[in-house]
């Protein structure tokens, strides 16, 4: 595989090119958004081209896998102890802000109680979440 920097295309930050093992990042890019786009283009060269008619769906699916190899529960848990902001989520964990909502939509059950249960402790509320999902909306 090789990676380069030059201009994908437009509204692009990242491309694959299938035929050469190809990558082709943004040169402008910020180093959390080159992480995250790279470790998606990577992502895309492991699975392969989209079947015609499912390179929408194939994106959501690239994302979700995306954002959960940059963003573990443990290291989210850690920075949801201090801070709901987005932005702010995403400097500490070391992702661009697109990668953090993604994570936080595709949270588990349990996953969703145990950051209930973090942000009520941070918040000075009940920690009885009765183990339901918190609202991961409000970050987004």
């Amino acid at each position: 595989m090789t990676l380069v920097f030059a201009d994908p295309g437009p509204g692009t930050l990242g491309r694959v090119d299938y035929a050469h093992q190809l990558i082709t990042l943004h040169p402008d890019l910020l180093q959390t958004e080159r992480r995250s786009t790279l470790t998606h283009e990577l992502i895309h060269l492991e699975r392969g081209p989209a079947a015609p008619g499912c390179e929408a769906r194939e994106e959501l699916c690239v994302d979700r896998e995306a954002a959960l190899r940059l963003v573990e529960l443990a290291d989210l848990v850690t920075a949801a102890q201090w801070t709901d902001d987005v932005h702010e989520l995403a400097f500490e964990l070391w992702v661009d802000p697109d990668t953090v909502r993604v994570r936080l939509r595709h949270l588990t059950g349990r996953e969703h109680a145990v950051l209930a249960r973090v942000r009520a402790s941070r918040d000075g509320e009940s920690s009885d979440d009765g183990g339901d999902a918190v609202e991961v909306e409000t970050w987004a």
